[in-house]
């Protein structure tokens, strides 16, 4: 029995020493960086400090051309900016002093990066994806069992023993998985990067829009102010033999005004509730923003802009580790035929005989009938959709661009019409008819006509001005926003 025992201890030992070794073997093995026309790289990077393949991709597009992934998912200073980093919540007394200090940019930016839930909605989604890397990495456990084929032989406990098993994971399977999973986890970081970005345009559009809806209300209140005094001076005029229609139609402008006055608020606070949903903040009490609205836009080109996009949008580098995900995929699927080896060995003690008694058993599937041809075509074809999504996305990217550009520069010149030119005959006409109708040359109805005139250029001014710094920040955004659908 001590030579059974001390057999089965050796045996235990040699085999979970094997396993060992290979598990050790396999974590400290470098780094292959080749993915270039999908020759895959047998490569296992350690969990704490893994490195990802950083070589480029070769991608072929439709007309023939190749490009190398390198030169386009570089990151760049906009795509360092959004980089994925992990986002703690906000500490309370942050949170709660914030309603006091939210009056600039930067400061209603950094609260979205803390408060915006959908980021760390998406920072749990790298975090699976690299638990996913882990365990798809993982070697096989041993297994150790008891084993008792024969009792009661001839009146004697029979044959007693044990074994241990051990499954052999063979053609690098496992670092195929972890090939195939490290790009999904590079897929995911550039989804949550395109979602920081989404957050901080829709964080700039909405501080924008609030505060050209401030200004609105300013320009409103002013004019429903002036508008209340053109009806006391048109209740003067009417006594000494004015026209009634004076003080009509300087009633309908109070109204009017009234009405715009009105409507701004009501726009101011919806702006100001919008904000905050995206900002994560959504019972912040409503405030005043700062910040200079006539500043003037960054002078975007198209070319250069178009190529800007393509270089460091994160949807085009996540289109792009799709494909490399694919790749490997198509690789991984392809050795899944190639038999592991299942190694079983044990030791057992016959009482009848009392003779000790070794196993050894050796076993694999023989691939005849089934050789993984279906997941070999599905992972094929996988691949060649990533290759062609990558395609689409950069017409989509050129779309939309298209659509935000054409705004941006529509917007652009009117803005600066109005500020150049109208806004200054506008004022500059008030002026004179003020001037004409003091000197008893002209009716007050010219005076009101005007006065309206002007403010309503002001207001399209400001109009023109949202426009243009809404597809200002879409553009420096890269096209992304929308960060709450």
């Amino acid at each position: 029995m001590k030579r059974y025992t001390c057999c089965m201890i050796l045996l235990a030992a040699l085999v979970s020493g094997c396993a060992q070794t290979r598990l050790q073997t396999r974590s400290e093995r470098p780094v292959t960086t080749d993915v270039v026309a999908r020759k895959p790289a047998t490569s296992e990077p350690n969990l704490d400090q893994r490195e990802r393949s950083e070589e480029p991709a070769l991608i072929v597009h439709a007309d023939g051309r190749k490009s190398s992934s390198s030169s386009r998912w570089q990151p760049t200073s906009a795509q360092e900016a959004a980089a994925p980093k992990p986002l703690p919540p906000a500490p309370a007394a942050q949170i709660e002093g914030s309603a006091n200090g939210l009056s600039t940019l930067d400061s209603l930016e950094l609260l979205a990066m803390s408060s915006n839930p959908t980021l760390t909605q998406l920072q749990a989604g790298v975090d699976a994806a690299n638990g996913r890397w882990l365990q798809v990495g993982l070697y096989p456990n041993p297994e150790i069992a008891y084993t008792a084929p024969e009792i009661g032989n001839e009146g004697t406990l029979g044959q007693q023993g044990a074994y241990v098993q051990q499954e052999f994971v063979t053609a690098d399977k496992l670092d195929l998985n972890r090939n195939a999973a490290s790009w999904e986890v590079k897929r995911v970081e550039q989804e949550l990067a395109a979602q920081r970005l989404r957050v901080l345009t829709d964080v700039r559009a909405g501080f924008y829009s609030l505060r050209v809806a401030q200004e609105r209300v300013k320009i409103a209140d002013e004019l429903y102010r002036i508008a209340q005094q053109a009806v006391e001076k048109a209740k003067e005029l009417v006594k000494v033999q004015e026209p009634e229609t004076v003080l009509t139609q300087a009633e309908i402008e109070a109204e009017l005004a009234l009405v715009l006055l009105e409507n701004s608020r009501v726009q101011q606070t919806a702006h100001w509730k919008s904000l905050m949903s995206v900002v994560g903040q959504p019972y912040l009490p409503q405030q005043d923003v700062t910040g200079e609205l006539d500043v003037a836009a960054p002078q975007l080109v198209w070319e250069e802009t178009l190529d800007r996009i393509r270089r460091e949008s994160p949807e085009l580098a996540a289109a792009a580790a799709e494909v490399e995900q694919t790749r490997w995929a198509v690789q991984r699927a392809s050795v899944q035929a190639v038999p592991n080896v299942t190694v079983q060995a044990g030791s057992m003690y016959d009482f009848g005989t009392r003779d000790p008694i070794a196993t050894l058993q050796i076993q694999l599937p023989v691939p005849i009938f089934n050789r993984n041809q279906g997941d070999i075509a599905e992972a094929y074809a996988n691949s060649i959709a990533a290759e062609r999504a990558v395609e689409r996305m950069e017409l989509s990217l050129q779309l939309r661009l298209a659509a935000v550009y054409q705004q941006y520069e529509q917007a652009r010149q009117q803005a600066s019409r109005y500020d150049g030119t109208i806004l200054k005959k506008a004022k500059r006409n008030l002026d004179l008819n003020r001037q004409s109708y003091e000197a008893g040359e002209s009716a007050y109805l010219g005076v009101l006509t005007a006065q309206r005139s002007y403010f309503q250029a002001k207001l399209a001014w400001l109009n023109a001005l949202e426009q243009l710094w809404s597809a200002t920040v879409q553009i420096e955004g890269l096209l992304l926003s929308d960060s709450l659908k």
